[in-house]
Formats: C-alpha cells, sequence, structure tokens
C-alpha cells in the first residue's frame, strides 16, 4: 500500500472513529456514516453565524466514505440560491483534532453516533483571530427522537453552549427537499425556519 493511501487511511479512520472518549474504534467496528444525513439542528456561541446568512448555517447533504477517507457534501443558501460544496478533513496529529477548512479552520470532533439514526459533531472555528464554537446534529432522517435532541443539547452544554444557542432545523421546508434546491429549483421563502 502506497504512503498516499495509508495516510488517506489514517484520515478516515480518525474521521469515522471519532475521537471520542466513550467510542473505540477497530478493524472489527467502523461506524458506517457513508449516505444520506440531513441537519437536524445547528448550535453556536455566536448565533448570528447560524441564522439566515449566516456563514456556518450549512446543510449536510451525504457523508461519502471511500479508500479510507471521508468527505462531505454540503449545501447552503447563497443571494437566494442553494451552493452545493464538500469538505474534507486533514489527518490529525497525535492527540489532535481533525482540521478542516471552511470559513477559516475548523477543529472537529466527533462526539456521539448511532450510525444508522444519528451523529453529533463539535467544532473549534478559527477565523480571523476569532474562535466560534458549533455543533451539528445529523439524522438519518430529519425525524430524530426528543431524547436524541436532548443529547445534542446535553452535549453542546457541556461543551460550553447555552441552551439558546441550538437552533432545531429540523422543520425547514429545505431539507424535506434538498434535492429541489440542487436542481436550482428556489428554495422556500425563510422568514422565520
Amino acid at each position: 500500500m502506497g504512503e498516499m493511501q495509508l495516510l488517506l487511511l489514517s484520515l478516515g479512520l480518525a474521521l469515522v472513529c471519532g475521537l471520542h472518549a466513550h467510542h473505540t474504534c477497530s478493524k472489527e467496528h467502523q461506524p458506517d456514516l457513508s449516505g444520506t444525513w440531513y441537519t437536524v439542528a445547528l448550535a453556536s456561541n455566536v448565533t448570528a453565524k447560524i441564522e439566515e446568512g449566516g456563514p456556518l448555517r450549512i446543510f449536510v447533504q451525504k457523508l461519502i466514505v471511500e479508500n479510507g477517507n471521508l468527505r462531505a457534501v454540503f449545501f447552503k443558501r447563497e443571494n437566494g440560491k442553494c451552493i452545493q460544496f464538500s469538505v474534507s478533513a486533514n489527518p490529525p496529529e497525535k492527540d489532535s483534532p481533525m482540521k478542516v477548512k471552511y470559513s477559516g479552520i475548523n477543529d472537529l470532533y466527533i462526539k456521539s453516533f448511532k450510525e444508522d439514526e444519528y451523529v453529533i459533531f463539535i467544532l473549534y472555528n478559527h477565523n480571523n483571530k476569532e474562535v466560534t464554537l458549533w455543533g451539528h446534529l445529523f439524522g438519518r432522517t430529519p425525524d430524530l427522537s426528543d431524547d436524541i435532541k436532548k443529547k445534542f443539547e446535553e452535549i453542546c452544554i457541556n461543551a460550553g453552549l447555552k441552551k439558546e444557542h441550538i437552533l432545531d432545523v429540523s422543520e425547514a421546508g429545505i431539507l424535506r427537499k434538498p434535492h429541489l434546491c440542487l436542481m436550482g429549483i428556489p428554495p422556500p421563502p425563510s422568514s422565520k425556519e
């Protein structure tokens, strides 16, 4: 196996396994995060960044694991249109988080997951000498149980966020039909999601 393939495999294992103290990863148990996902909730200590028009208001479409590498495909509204984009993480150094370039540099932690139901990420966004704490709750469907949403809230609070920093976007119309957005059909008006 070549050096680049080993690097990509290491990256994929780190992304998939998480950096979460309660989950261990071995070749026998690698969570399958590939496939379609929905953004169910967002959180940030700077709520303007996750509100309409904010740079961190992004919605997952899918996660792709290929050759040990994990890539995420997202979409966001920009000037009234849906824009699709993807991000990948750089492999972590020893005892360090994964790094993702998006609106600055992000330290990425997978805090909890159940591969067929949900995944919770906590990120620290470093941009222009400011650090923004933010979180994502992804679900295999846009309808997750209140117990999972409560778990996301608890993880966010333990990370330093407050309940009022959490935004449930599971009822947002765009989440129910992301394929329409990506085909160029304009998103629904958004006075309040």
